[in-house]
């Protein structure tokens, strides 16, 4: 009897700065996820809209729509209210960014200093 495999769980990645999408899209395509990329909150929400992906990886700094601003909206949008969003932020301490994170309904939070493996292991606990 075959088995069929496990579906490929996809991650958007909404950040705009270069080297974050190069280091966290090598790093989670490596981990077997499928890795849709955009470079502002707008672009994001089109994206999470369409791709309903699994996870999304969120930056708070990003022009056009900020990361607060998109998370708002994809709590809004009756098909992506569901979807977890971790946030990204490059500020060490920022407890005002925490504390709309989560009056937003954010998932997580992390800042960009945090090892990708403890990151990696937070996504794969969400999707068990």
């Amino acid at each position: 009897m075959q088995t069929k495999p496990p579906q490929q769980k996809t991650i958007l990645l909404v950040d705009d700065d270069n080297q974050i999408h190069d280091l966290f899209s090598r790093t989670l395509t490596r981990a077997g996820f499928r890795v849709i990329e955009a470079r502002d909150g707008q672009e994001g929400y089109r994206a999470a809209k369409k791709e309903l992906p699994d996870i999304i990886l969120l930056d708070i700094q990003m022009p056009v729509l900020d990361g607060i601003g998109m998370l708002a909206k994809i709590k809004e949008h009756r098909n992506t209210a569901s979807i977890p969003v971790i946030l990204l932020t490059a500020f060490e301490d920022s407890p005002e960014h925490i504390t709309a994170a989560k009056n937003f309904g954010a998932t997580d939070f992390f800042t960009k200093g945090t090892p990708l493996s403890d990151i990696l292991q937070r996504i794969q606990n969400l999707l068990l």
